[in-house]
């Protein structure tokens, strides 16, 4: 049975990176994600399986992204708002395609890591502690992540200005705590 899960963890993987492959930039996206989450998890001192979730979760987070078309993934400007209810869908396929994996964890991460603190993320309106940990702590180093490279839509921000964003948004957008061990270990 083991030998089996690996191949599907195997198989979601691949899959991840054909995602990610459709996007030029998003190039390593993933594989930083899931280490930054990882480090936090490790700075927070969670189990041994918590922190394999958090590396899985991370390296499939935007899976879903798989069934969205390239011209709103590469779309230089703002997507309006057809585009952006397309876009909003991601996390959703993406659970059903982790579903395939024998990690729960994991599969939370991929559903919750648009969630915000204040309750207006997605797909699920989760506020404050009612999203998963893991997908909190997800979200902090996807935005990051996201902010400190080139998207279409704009040009990359340096470290300070993702970190000021990140302060600004703590209890907003990110779990304040999450942000700080963030922030202590990015510094």
């Amino acid at each position: 049975m083991v030998a089996v899960m690996d191949r599907a963890a195997d198989r979601v993987r691949a899959l991840a990176s054909r995602v990610e492959a459709k996007d030029p930039f998003t190039d390593a996206h993933t594989q930083r994600v899931a280490e930054s989450a990882w480090r936090i998890g490790v700075r927070m001192h969670l189990p041994t399986a918590d922190l394999d979730a958090l590396y899985l979760g991370g390296y499939i987070h935007d899976i879903g992204k798989i069934g969205v078309p390239l011209g709103i993934l590469l779309k230089p400007g703002l997507l309006d708002e057809d585009e952006r209810s397309t876009m909003e869908v991601h996390p959703v396929v993406g659970a059903k395609i982790a579903a395939f994996l024998a990690c729960e964890d994991a599969q939370t991460v991929v559903r919750h890591h648009h969630e915000r603190y204040d309750g207006s993320g997605y797909p699920d309106g989760l506020a404050g502690e009612k999203i998963p940990l893991l997908a909190r702590i997800v979200a902090v180093c996807d935005a990051y992540d996201a902010m400190t490279n080139d998207r279409p839509y704009r040009p990359r921000q340096s470290r300070e200005e993702a970190m000021a964003v990140l302060r600004l948004g703590a209890g907003r957008q990110w779990d304040p705590a999450i942000v700080r061990v963030f922030l202590a270990q990015t510094a």
